[in-house]
């Protein structure tokens, strides 16, 4: 009981003492007459009148606060999915129980230990909330076991949340004893029950069981789910495939055509715990669609779920046409020229200078080597648009005025044509006018050679991994060095280096090959020359290859890394090409040039069958004064489709793959995740905690002391009972009754 007096404390002890003692004083001595029983029966009864409504006057009471009459409770959520029959070897935990028997255990104790167990709601939950039950039952023959199909964490929370909310209960908090195992394959819960919680103002307390459980896994992933290839190219699929628990092995990984026909085989050498990158060639007759990439099923992996994956083979409907400007000639442009003039995936129209006043021309598909030509570069935007890519040797000033900048400018920024500087630093002195495509600010010349070694960008552009080697690859380190190689004492925004200069002799390394997007296109810079030495070394007859290919490879990434294919003029990118089922996916198509009109349709495609369409919509012009337009793909049933546009008649229809992933099953991963359940209880205010620490929880929930919160408070006197006020009134009268029975005054 707690006071609010009427007057200050003191003044109200002084004052009432000092009235008790006249009253008792004066009703004494008005009882002068009487027997002294009498008179002190009289006294006591004034006294203790007047006590009462001295303490009336104190204003006995105590503080409320909203809705405190209703004893506020909490809930105990208690996973029971398959994961939490694993014994998992936590001694400090289980001492070889499983996660379910550790936990239903702790619950257990959790309510015998509880000042109110009645307060304590038991709710287990798997896929979702399950009605709250006895403790009781988690024991016994018909006790509840843990064999769920799925733990939805925050499914649970939700709607355990949504509850309390529609009934207007009142909830100290939430404990949540699981291992951390989310399967919902698109968590969209999580944020609705932090959400509701935060709003509720619950705090979620989590006690995490279990740990790591190793299990043996050969895991198999596709590097590029979408395979790109020019008519007659042979394509090949790029996989990494990882050993986990295994000693060396040699599995055989296959590809499979749609009708399920073996297309490919090759055997991965895995040593123990690592991953290896398989190159499986496909023939050339393959044609465009879906592959799947299937591992033998090797004895003892735990985990087989993921042996397959699926990739899409693209074939473009047309070559690249590429326009090459040397200004002057060196080794590499005889070697390039040779290589354009041979290869059959190109169309290639190639301009040299070999005199000041005298340009020669060569093309691809003709016979002759070299002819006499006054048209050095292409007379307007139309025709310089008909190329894919342009390659700029040394000296491009000498190609180049003021209106062919423009025009070059246009190619790139709207048309998404792509540039290459093959040969470095592309003219003498400071060229400003065509400075918006370097990729940065040049310096000066190195005075050394230095090892062309591929970076982790370069392989995650697709320029490295596939046709080319890997970065990590050892043939790198061993191709003869580049000359005439430039610093670079800065670097534009959003450049990207594919390759970095190894110093021979040692020193700081340079960027060797860099890239750069410049609106819809992009430009590239091979920064220094030499190239041809790669092809020049005693004993290793494959020489020749190797600097073949890396020109091949590099044109043609640098045609394709653009927004548009060869011969495209719409373009489809994803924001993924991987999604759980029901998720959200952001499609973004664009055309080349003022594109308008009506938005395309998009096209979901199983096999043959057209599964759903979607209408974009247009999202306005973009920094190159197009239009771009914009769709969100969703898709609930699992497997491999097909996302393509409906364009024009005559127009070549980009397309990209999507897979919708399955829902993930309980058994695909059952180690614990501590990890998620730290971040619910963060989020909503609450503590994380091993399970071997519930009683701390529980003293947060049910605290020995309760500190008084005034802010929202309301005061309720106890005087204002009618019973207090009748034993005052009883005590005064019955003194009153009896003076007058007596006749005293």
């Amino acid at each position: 009981m707690t006071f609010l007096p009427t007057l200050p404390l003191p003044v109200l002890l002084v004052g009432g003492l000092l009235l008790l003692a006249a009253a008792a004083w004066l009703a004494w001595r008005g009882a002068g007459t009487c027997s002294p029983r009498v008179r002190l029966g009289l006294t006591v009864l004034r006294v203790l009148g007047l006590l009462v409504l001295l303490l009336v006057a104190a204003n006995p009471g105590r503080w409320l606060t909203e809705g405190e009459q209703e004893t506020p409770g909490y809930a105990l959520l208690l996973d029971r999915s398959a994961s939490m029959a694993v014994a998992d070897g936590q001694p400090e935990q289980n001492n070889g129980k499983t996660r379910w028997e550790v936990a239903s255990g702790a619950a257990q104790e959790w309510i015998k230990a509880s000042k109110h167990p009645e307060r304590v709601e038991l709710h287990p939950f798997a896929v979702d909330l399950e009605p709250a039950v006895d403790s009781k039952t988690l024991g016994g023959p018909n006790a509840i076991k843990p064999d769920g199909a799925g733990s939805e964490i925050a499914r649970s929370l939700a709607r355990l949340l949504e509850r309390a909310a529609s009934e207007n209960q009142r909830w100290e908090g939430v404990v949540l004893l699981s291992d951390g195992r989310e399967t919902a394959a698109v968590d969209t819960a999580y944020q609705d029950a932090v959400g509701r919680a935060r709003a509720l103002g619950i705090k979620v307390h989590t006690l995490a069981v279990g740990g790591p459980v190793f299990r043996k896994d050969l895991a198999l992933q596709v590097v590029r789910r979408q395979i790109v290839a020019y008519p007659g190219q042979a394509a090949s699929v790029q996989v990494n495939v990882s050993n986990r628990g295994f000693g060396a092995v040699k599995p055989v990984v296959r590809v499979l055509d749609a009708a399920g026909a073996e297309v490919a085989r090759a055997t991965a050498t895995l040593k123990a715990n690592a991953t290896a990158a398989l190159t499986l060639a496909l023939p050339e007759a393959a044609t465009e669609g879906e592959y799947a990439v299937k591992m033998d099923l090797w004895e003892g992996d735990e985990v087989p779920a993921n042996n397959t994956d699926r990739c899409r083979l693209r074939r473009l409907t047309s070559r690249s046409r590429v326009f090459l400007v040397e200004g002057a000639p060196y080794w590499d442009t005889k070697f390039l020229a040779q290589l354009l003039r041979g290869q059959g995936l190109m169309e290639v129209e190639a301009v040299y200078r070999l005199r000041p006043d005298r340009f020669y021309r060569v093309v691809s598909s003709d016979d002759r080597k070299l002819e006499e030509t006054s048209k050095i570069f292409p007379a307007n935007q139309a025709e310089l648009g008909q190329y894919d890519l342009v390659v700029f040797g040394k000296s491009a000033e000498c190609f180049l005025t003021p209106q062919r900048v423009e025009m070059l400018r246009a190619f790139v920024r709207d048309q998404g044509g792509a540039v290459l500087f093959s040969r470095g630093k592309p003219w003498a002195g400071d060229y400003q006018e065509l400075s918006f495509l370097e990729p940065g600010r040049w310096g000066e010349e190195a005075g050394a050679e230095y090892g062309f070694l591929p970076t982790l960008e370069g392989e995650e552009v697709g320029l490295f991994g596939e046709r080319l080697p890997q970065p990590k690859d050892e043939l790198w380190q061993k191709l003869p060095p580049l000359n005439d190689v430039r610093s670079l004492s800065e670097l534009k925004p959003f450049t990207r280096v594919l390759a970095m200069g190894e110093r021979r002799g040692g020193g700081n390394g340079v960027p060797l090959l860099l890239a750069r997007r410049y609106g819809r296109g992009m430009a590239a810079t091979l920064n220094g020359d030499g190239l041809w030495r790669w092809s020049f070394q005693p004993g290793k007859p494959d020489a020749p290859e190797r600097q073949k290919e890396f020109w091949l490879q590099l044109l043609q990434w640098a045609a394709t890394y653009s927004e548009f294919l060869p011969g495209e003029d719409y373009s489809l990118k994803l924001s993924t090409s991987s999604v759980a089922a029901g998720a959200t996916v952001r499609a973004r198509i664009g055309q080349r040039g003022a594109a308008g009109g009506t938005p395309p349709l998009l096209e979901l495609v199983a096999g043959s069958e057209v599964k759903h369409r979607v209408q974009a919509t247009n999202l306005g012009g973009d920094e190159t004064g197009g239009v771009q337009w914009g769709a969100l793909i969703a898709m609930r049933d699992p497997g491999a489709y097909t996302v393509r546009i409906q364009v024009p008649e005559g127009a070549s229809a980009p397309s990209a793959p999507l897979t919708v992933l399955a829902p993930p099953q309980e058994s695909d991963e059952l180690s614990a995740d501590p990890a998620y359940l730290q971040k619910l209880s963060s989020e909503t205010g609450g503590q994380a905690l091993p399970l071997t620490q519930w009683r701390t929880a529980l003293q947060s929930l049910e605290p020995d002391h309760v500190p008084l919160q005034l802010d929202d408070a309301r005061w309720d006197p106890l005087w204002s009972r009618w019973w207090i006020l009748a034993i005052a009134v009883l005590l005064l009268g019955t003194e009153w009754g009896l003076r007058r029975r007596l006749g005293l005054s």
